[in-house]
């Protein structure tokens, strides 16, 4: 009787061991019934996590059924995901202030790249503009109340030239080169590949001054606070953005292979700015005082009514992502 309880015990005490292992390599996999989740990207570099996640089957290895729904713009991924058609979006720091004065009902999740060098001050003429000289009555290119004005301004603040009377001529970002190169304007405020795409068209350097880590971009992931969403789901999509990173960095190369690839551009282009890039998963007081910051100036250029300001602790979520880190960790 002994002999068999003991045996009992055991297999027991085995089943229970196997019952553990197996939790802790589903920590971040989701049930067998796999629901599709939808996810707005921007077309550029920019998402390289998402598109290497996806073709190298990070996604599916995290038990997940992802589509990514390509946008031209971090603005029109913010929309499909109000209009919920998407489960999450991806879009800058400047999109999360804007739509902050107009709903609340949304949540960052992470930060997974950074760029200090992605704005740039071109001109065909830069010598004449150097260090922001000259620059009285000139007609400057911008996109209005986006982070090619918000560049200018903290451009102007910096170099004290706010009295200058300047002409802002106000274009959709496509029409920034073009208006350049036919002399509508004298100078354009633009993010990459703007500045790479004018090189290809001009001989020499067009950067009015070295912009490098005047600005800090930034590209986030969103959700809708009434997301379907699981917690598993969320931070099995966390794993396999942080795995794509983890493949970034080590495979250089083939990574910017596979994304020239996936969008359809030159690998000379986004060699150009590739460097600028910093991928990882965080959600940073640097980026909470960048968003302040912007907040502030879209307030006092009365871009957005200030009653309609919120705290921005209310907008992220940092307890997903410390959980996932603390899994990570083996916390």
């Amino acid at each position: 009787m002994i002999k068999v309880l003991n045996i009992f015990l055991l297999a027991f005490m085995l089943i229970g061991v196997t019952s553990c292992d197996l939790g802790a390599s589903q920590s971040f996999t989701t049930s067998a019934q796999k629901d599709l989740i939808k996810i707005a990207v921007s077309g550029t570099p920019l998402s390289s996590p998402f598109f290497i996640a996806q073709q190298q089957g990070y996604f599916e290895k995290n038990g997940l059924n992802v589509e990514l729904v390509r946008f031209d713009s971090g603005v029109k991924c913010f929309d499909a995901l109000k209009n919920k058609q998407v489960d999450l979006a991806t879009a800058s720091e400047t999109v999360v202030m804007f739509n902050s004065f107009k709903q609340a009902n949304f949540t960052v999740l992470a930060s997974f790249v950074e760029s200090d060098n992605d704005l740039k001050l071109l001109s065909l003429t830069p010598q004449k503009y150097h260090q922001l000289d000259n620059l009285a009555h000139a007609r400057v290119g911008i996109v209005k109340s986006s982070a090619s004005e918000f560049f200018f301004d903290s451009l102007l603040i910096m170099y004290n030239k706010t009295q200058q009377p300047i002409e802002r001529v106000y274009l959709p970002a496509e029409q920034l080169i073009p208006a350049l190169l036919n002399h509508q304007v004298d100078m354009i405020s633009a993010w990459e590949p703007f500045g790479y795409l004018l090189t290809q068209q001009i001989s020499s350097n067009p950067q009015v001054i070295n912009s490098r880590g005047l600005h800090h971009l930034s590209f986030n992931l969103l959700e809708l606070k009434d997301t379907s969403l699981t917690t598993t789901e969320k931070l099995a999509i966390l794993k396999a953005i942080n795995d794509a990173t983890d493949y970034i960095h080590s495979h250089s190369k083939l990574a910017q292979g596979i994304i020239s690839n996936t969008l359809l551009i030159e690998p000379s282009q986004l060699h150009y700015s590739w460097d600028d890039y910093t991928f990882r998963l965080s959600l940073s007081n640097a980026l909470f005082s960048n968003i302040q910051t912007q907040s502030q100036w879209a307030i006092d250029n009365q871009l957005v009514a200030e009653q309609n300001s919120l705290d921005f602790r209310q907008v992220f979520d940092r307890q997903l992502l410390e959980k996932f880190m603390n899994l990570e960790a083996g916390w």
